[in-house]
């Protein structure tokens, strides 16, 4: 192919051929099929592993999750003229690059499970976890490592990962709870950064591809959807359970307890930050903790039916903006909408109002 012309006009992402010019189309939803060449990958990865990170590696791959990035990435790259092994490539790239995310925060956050099991930092030690994350990020560039990937392609898996390291790492500078926007910003960066890339960069196939900014705003607030998501999980099995939510205890930010923060006024907030924040012992004449009262007033302010409202309202949007793009990207994207729904219905709303109700009865 010939160099492009500076002179030539860009097309928005997606300018494509027809469904029958363009083969890609079919294969663009085989999701187990590119499963099972995304497995075949993975095994040729560990096989460039030895001792305690080969044994670490099969141990997390052997609950690989849904592969719903892979699946993006390569729907993106078929779309955009990629061949099949290309697009093969960048979706087990990405999908690598959300892997080492995942271990590494496990350690960020001390988090003992993963995927209903273990984590790899639970079992094999915080060290063994850090290292595990560090070669899949070396093995997400070095599957990419050939002629016919672009090199923009390369550089924009660079500034995914910055972009979600620094996501990470504004959990931890911020002084006080975050706020509504500082949370979106976070979350940003540490969901969006991927699921955005891993479209984007598909797109980057083709030389004449212009950024799409209706493209971008979909995959951020979707992005958020499935932070909600999982920040919802996280109050909601604490309820269940009723004890105190890791992310409270731990003061993470959160979505449901931003939301109910935001609520508070200035006084009431600063009082909410010390008391979760310190963490302390320190009991009332109940021999309640400050933290705890708070988190029982939480429970009272059904939290999780605000935080559910809130993504039904954001799904809601996103379905608009869903329409807004063209047929073959909104094909294209179509498992990104649809899991974030399926997320939504499993939630089980049955047992958040029996959990909901045993807490309230518990906390007086």
């Amino acid at each position: 192919m010939g160099k492009t012309s500076l002179n030539t006009p860009m097309r928005p992402v997606v300018s494509l051929r027809t469904k029958a010019e363009n083969p890609a189309t079919s294969d663009a939803l085989m999701t187990s099929q590119l499963q099972v060449r995304v497995a075949e990958l993975l095994k040729n990865c560990s096989d460039t592993l030895d001792g305690s990170l080969l044994n670490a590696f099969r141990y997390h791959f052997a609950t690989p999750g849904k592969m719903l990035r892979a699946q993006l990435a390569f729907n993106s790259a078929r779309l955009h003229s990629a061949s099949e092994v290309d697009a093969d490539r960048w979706g087990l790239a990405v999908e690598l690059i959300h892997n080492a995310s995942l271990i590494h925060d496990d350690i960020c956050d001390s988090d003992l499970f993963r995927r209903g099991r273990p984590s790899v930092m639970a079992k094999f030690g915080q060290q063994t976890a850090l290292c595990l994350g560090d070669a899949l990020i070396s093995q997400a560039f070095g599957i990419l490592a050939r002629e016919s990937i672009p090199r923009t392609l390369i550089a924009k898996l660079a500034m995914m990962v910055k972009t979600c390291a620094s996501g990470q790492a504004q959990e931890f500078c911020s002084s006080g709870y975050p706020n509504w926007q500082q949370y979106c910003d976070i979350a940003g960066g540490k969901t969006s950064s991927l699921l955005t890339g891993a479209v984007e960069g598909g797109a980057l196939f083709d030389p004449l591809v212009d950024h799409n900014p209706k493209l971008s705003k979909y995959c951020i607030q979707m992005s958020l959807v499935f932070q909600m998501l999982n920040d919802s999980e996280n109050i909601e099995s604490a309820i269940n359970l009723k004890k105190l939510s890791t992310d409270f205890c731990q003061f993470r930010p959160n979505a449901l307890i931003v939301l109910y923060r935001d609520s508070l006024s200035a006084e009431e907030q600063l009082d909410f930050d010390n008391s979760i924040s310190l963490n302390t012992n320190t009991s009332n004449q109940n021999g309640r903790s400050k933290a705890e009262l708070w988190w029982a007033k939480m429970l009272r302010s059904d939290l999780v039916a605000t935080g559910h409202a809130k993504i039904k309202c954001l799904l809601t949007q996103i379905e608009l903006n869903h329409r807004d793009l063209s047929p073959a990207l909104q094909n294209g994207i179509s498992p990104l909408l649809a899991h974030a729904k399926n997320c939504m219905t499993n939630q089980s709303h049955s047992s958040v109002v029996q959990g909901l109700q045993i807490a309230k009865e518990h906390n007086g």
